[in-house]
């Protein structure tokens, strides 16, 4: 009786493994490396903006919401790209 009551938390504990590496790995991953992405275009923009405020080129340093929403581009490729790396099939 003992033995059964083991085996069950055993393949219960191996299901709760399994289903937080299922979300770890189509959820949190693609997040994590989504908001690299957002990071990466975001201070690729700013840099850019920021020397052309140096060489003169523009009068004022603005960050607007065009730049914000060029950076959600950069989260949507890189998370789509882990997200789907998921889905390639194991060439052995």
């Amino acid at each position: 009786m003992k033995n059964i009551a083991v085996d069950a938390n055993k393949q219960e504990s191996r299901i709760k493994s399994v289903n937080g590496n299922l979300i770890s790995m189509y959820v949190f991953n693609p997040i994590k490396s989504g908001l690299f992405g957002f990071a990466a275009f975001f201070s690729i923009l700013l840099v850019t903006k920021l020397m052309s405020f140096w060489i003169g080129t523009y009068d004022e340093f603005i960050v607007d919401i065009d730049d914000v929403l060029l950076s959600v581009i950069g989260f949507i490729l890189v998370f789509l790209i882990k997200f789907l790396e998921n889905f390639k099939q194991n060439e052995d």
